[in-house]
């Protein structure tokens, strides 16, 4: 619309000027470039308490960790229109000042995210609902208040374009982003020298089958997003966007960098292994930058409805590190390196309120499954040396052509890209089967001199050269005149184009500039030991013989290489990973103790009610709903974290139109789960009391009220919860399994519903009034 185009047209000329803004002195003395492998982790700093920071960064640095991965969340940080809290003034987990003294301290070097958008299963995806609720955002007051993401992000999965173009359209969004942006960076200049890259929003550009290309309105918000950091940072800070299977990385216009989850398989197969193979590659087709992995992990989050996290072989996280160092990649974020609990009220509606992984470290920071493979891969980056590792890349011999870009844009729809990667992946994984180590390029914007390093082009046959763009016939034309077009890597062994890896499967020589110096990395994705017969290795001219091995289910082994002649070169020293440890399978939902600190300590309203036998812990901001219930004989909790108490009404709103990413978002019915109660102590010395009540204005035609009524017997094992509402309502409850408590209901009925492994969920429907009474066996 023509609207759109002009507002569009004035959003760049805003870029434009504030490209020229001076930075602040701090952020333009930073030096440019990344010169060390970033072995990272995720710290969600809001999710822990404020005193564990230095325990959990300290912990983080024993693993072999050096780099920080810092979202901030926008709505955190600014609770309220113009109250910036960076120093931990209003809850002492917005201290991020103190936060980035920490780290400093520590020696950690920082990747940058603040948004706007960090989404990160976070309550309305970072971004203030003081701004949503403004007519620009057209989003419905109903999703808001439930804390889904902004309705323009969610479009962002499937249409990039459009939703860039009711970005740029929204002007109060460009200013507002400008204010935040100006008070974020300002408030951390003082360490802007350990930062070494700043996110724009968060999975821009994200799946195949987006419209990221051409895509005129993503690309010019994606300018705007950089000129808007430049504005504040000035020039010498990298940007990126974290992304996955974007068509053409090469002309995002700024630093693509990669995410990849495994899928719900217990154990890494080759499927996983394709799709990181194939994810990373698209990665490789930038010129001129690094290969840089800013989300991983080998394994999936606990959802809403869930008491655990789907299971997961550790040795996974073993082989997919080894793949992506094997790909060339510079940087690892380990998303996360720690399971934590969110700040009651503020998770995403799909998420739990324990933000749990299974990953290497536990809520406490105890030792989990993924311990040893993630922390043995950090002592090889340290043995390696961050500095070393980074100026290391693939020795491939071979390159894959990625032609989405090499033909004219509109004759490439989503049917065609999905040929094209298949394609791609058929013939990574057939370079895989011949121990060839092989990289992708991109036709239309690789060099000559790129194009040039290799001996070998393989060209799909699915890939019409006769339809591709002038320009890269012509370079094609010109590649011929040294290297050989093929069809499939087979054609290119048949050719004589040995592999540079001694033909071992599953390994890769990364090699440093004029050959001094190599890695060799091998893993075993088998479920076996696999042996390993002495095997000779060429740098350049200089040989040397690799003696046999074998390698653990799952393991890896690296050797470093140093060339001490023309002919001769020796082995420096040689890593394998051990055999895992034999591990526990984790307790579902964690352990009581921290997770009463954690509530205790998140800087919302708590209250606790307690006698002999029982302990009520109940939090205001998270509806009012308990996630401790505690048999204090037993030590044991009756609740889990999907919690108890969670109101609702019997008939839920169906999604909104604007919620673009609800077929993903919806396991459970959030009901109130994140609303404030107002909460009151009533309490006598006949009875602890605490009454707690909310009005929601958006989930029925007039506004619907709950009232809740804890009621403590401070002699008997009994807890009783007197509920009211003004419509048909529900309470769900999620007790733990196993339990012996003994659970009735007065004046509704139940309905069953399926439960997840370790919990029992109840639903208990009702109209107007409703008891529930909890007994413990053995009273009082």
């Amino acid at each position: 619309m023509p609207s759109l185009r002009r507002a569009a047209t004035l959003a760049l000329a805003i870029a434009l000027l504030g490209a020229i803004h001076p930075a602040p002195d701090r952020w333009s003395e930073h030096r440019r470039g990344i010169h060390h492998f970033l072995y990272a982790a995720s710290f969600f700093y809001e999710r822990i308490p404020r005193a564990q920071w230095g325990a959990d960064l300290n912990a983080y640095r024993a693993m072999g960790i050096n780099t920080i991965d810092l979202y901030i969340p926008w709505n955190f940080q600014e609770p309220r229109a113009g109250y910036f809290d960076f120093t931990g003034r209003s809850n002492p987990r917005r201290d991020i000042r103190g936060l980035f003294a920490l780290i400093a301290a520590d020696g950690f070097r920082v990747i940058l995210r603040p948004g706007p958008i960090i989404r990160n299963e976070w309550r309305n995806g970072g971004y203030p609902a003081w701004l949503l609720v403004r007519k620009s955002y057209d989003m419905p007051l109903h999703d808001i208040l439930q804390g889904r993401y902004p309705a323009t992000a969610t479009l962002q999965n499937a249409h990039a374009d459009d939703a860039a173009r009711e970005w740029l359209a929204n002007q109060t969004h460009r200013r507002e982003v400008h204010r935040w942006y100006r008070a974020v960076f300002a408030a951390i200049a003082p360490w802007s020298n350990i930062v070494e890259a700043v996110a724009l929003d968060d999975d821009e550009g994200a799946y195949i089958d987006n419209d990221t290309w051409p895509a005129p309105h993503w690309h010019a918000y994606i300018r705007w997003l950089k000129a808007a950091v430049r504005r504040e940072i000035g020039a010498n800070v990298p940007l990126f966007i974290n992304t996955y299977q974007t068509k053409v990385p090469a002309a995002s216009g700024v630093w693509a960098w990669g995410n990849w989850y495994q899928s719900d398989a217990y154990r890494i197969g080759t499927h996983d292994l394709a799709q990181l193979i194939f994810s990373t590659a698209l990665l490789q087709t930038q010129p001129h930058r690094a290969v840089m992995q800013s989300e991983f992990q080998a394994g999936w989050l606990q959802g809403a409805n869930e008491t655990a996290p789907r299971p997961a072989a550790p040795e996974n996280t073993t082989i997919a590190l080894h793949q992506l160092l094997q790909l060339g990649a510079h940087a690892i974020v380990n998303f996360p390196v720690q399971d934590t609990m969110n700040p009651a009220g503020w998770e995403a509606p799909w998420a739990n309120a324990l933000y749990s992984w299974d990953a290497a470290l536990a809520l406490d920071g105890t030792h989990q499954a993924r311990y040893a493979p993630t922390a043995e891969f950090g002592a090889l980056v340290h043995a390696a040396g961050a500095r070393w590792l980074a100026r290391l890349h693939p020795n491939a011999s071979i390159a894959i052509a990625w032609p989405v870009s090499a033909y004219p844009s509109h004759e490439v729809d989503n049917a065609r890209v999905a040929t094209f990667a298949a394609a791609t992946i058929r013939a990574f994984m057939r370079c895989r089967a011949l121990a060839l180590t092989c990289r992708a390029v991109d036709l239309r914007f690789a060099a000559p001199r790129t194009l040039a390093r290799y001996r070998a082009l393989v060209l799909p046959r699915i890939a019409d050269e006769t339809q591709m763009l002038p320009v890269v016939r012509a370079r094609l034309d010109r590649y011929r005149r040294h290297g050989a077009i093929v069809s499939s890597p087979q054609a290119a062994l048949a050719r004589g184009i040995a592999p540079t890896n001694g033909a071992l499967k599953d390994a890769t020589l990364l090699v440093s500039p004029h050959l001094r110096s190599a890695l060799l990395d091998l893993f075993n994705l088998a479920n076996t030991p696999r042996a390993v017969a002495t095997t000779a290795i060429h740098l350049g001219s200089a040989r040397v013989d690799i003696p046999a091995t074998t390698l653990p289910p799952g393991g890896a082994c690296d050797w470093r290489l140093d060339r001490v002649s023309a002919a001769k070169a020796r082995i420096a020293w040689m890593r394998c990973t051990p055999p895992l440890p034999t591990s526990a399978p984790m307790n579902a939902d964690g352990d009581l103790r921290e997770w009463i600190a954690s509530i205790r300590s998140d800087g919302t309203p708590t209250y606790v009610l307690r006698n002999a036998r029982l302990r009520l812990i109940v939090s205001a901001d998270a509806g009012a709903r308990s996630f401790v219930l505690e048999d204090r004989r037993a030590h044991r909790n009756l609740a889990t974290s999907i919690g108890l108490f969670r109101d609702d009404v019997a008939r839920p709103l169906a999604p909104s139109k604007r919620d673009y990413i609800a077929a993903f978002t919806h396991p459970f019915e959030a009901g109130t789960f994140n609303r404030r109660y107002r909460c009151f102590d009533r309490s006598s010395p006949a009875a602890q009391v605490l009454s707690c009540r909310y009005s929601a204005p958006d989930l029925a035609a007039r506004p619907v009220t709950f009232t809740k009524t804890f009621i403590l017997d401070p002699k008997r094992a009994l807890l009783r919860v007197l509920l009211h509402c003004t419509t048909a309502c529900v309470s769900i409850d999620a007790f733990a399994a196993g339990g012996h408590e003994r659970v009735r209901h007065f004046g509704g009925r139940l309905r069953s519903i399926a439960s997840p492994a370790g919990s029992r969920l109840i639903e208990l429907q009702y109209h107007g009034h409703a008891e529930i009474d909890i007994t413990l066996p053995g009273a009082p």
